[in-house]
């Protein structure tokens, strides 16, 4: 393990001993990096006191603070990096469907210690969120003529049939000639896809408004959608 790791393994556990101080100097000192991360999220200057994305970054990076885990390998830059990262575009996308004011965002605002309140917030979030990439999911749907209740009816029953669809999407999303096919003709590569999997054609027509629908989810942003693709973790 080197130096700098154990460094913050230390200050990192006197911060879980309840050392405010520590945590208030972590907080300081990665500061810079939430607004990099801010600057390069938004490609506009970010600047402490006017813009939101560095009180949602320095948030973020408190909650990477009490969730980092050394034993799983990656550094404390590393998952703070992910951390804040992901939070920052979440918050993007609520702007985007402007549907929380930045306004709340100030009021929602908590001290370090107020965990309860903090946790609270965060499931508030992480609906709004889900909400949002579900409203971005019908509009990428709507480009390929299909909605959710035409998803919803083309979804295979079976688990393996689901699975082989998930492994047609993947290879769709991999390969970049694939990829660039559907996404300009919004249509299957049906000879290509016949061929690689080893699947009859018949198949991948009646699954193509499936394999469509997991391919969107693949090369999109979603984050919380992703949690529901078939062989993936929490999914079926």
């Amino acid at each position: 393990m080197t130096a700098d790791r154990t460094e913050y393994q230390t200050t990192l556990q006197a911060i879980r001993s309840g050392d405010d101080e520590a945590r208030q100097v972590l907080l300081d000192q990665y500061t810079p990096l939430v607004i990099k991360i801010a600057a390069g999220l938004t490609g506009r200057y970010i600047e402490r006191g006017r813009d939101e994305e560095i009180s949602i970054g320095l948030m973020a990076l408190n909650e990477a603070i009490d969730k980092y885990d050394p034993s799983r390998g990656a550094s404390f830059a590393s998952f703070a990096n992910l951390v804040i990262s992901n939070r920052l575009r979440d918050y993007l996308r609520r702007r985007k469907c402007q549907e929380l004011p930045a306004s709340a965002v100030a009021q929602q605002l908590l001290p370090l210690d107020s965990r309860r309140a903090w946790l609270e917030y965060r499931e508030r979030e992480v609906q709004e969120n889900r909400r949002c990439e579900v409203q971005q999911y019908i509009q990428q749907l709507a480009a390929y003529n299909l909605d959710l209740k035409a998803l919803a009816a083309a979804t295979p029953k079976h688990r393996q049939a689901r699975l082989r669809a998930m492994q047609a999407a993947r290879l769709l999303a991999d390969n970049p000639a694939l990829r660039k096919h559907v996404e300009t003709r919004k249509e299957l590569p049906l000879k290509e896809l016949e061929t690689m999997l080893s699947v009859s054609r018949k198949t991948l027509e009646r699954q193509r408004k499936y394999i469509i629908g997991l391919f969107i989810i693949l090369t999109g942003d979603y984050q919380y959608l992703s949690e529901y693709l078939p062989g993936e973790a929490g999914a079926e």
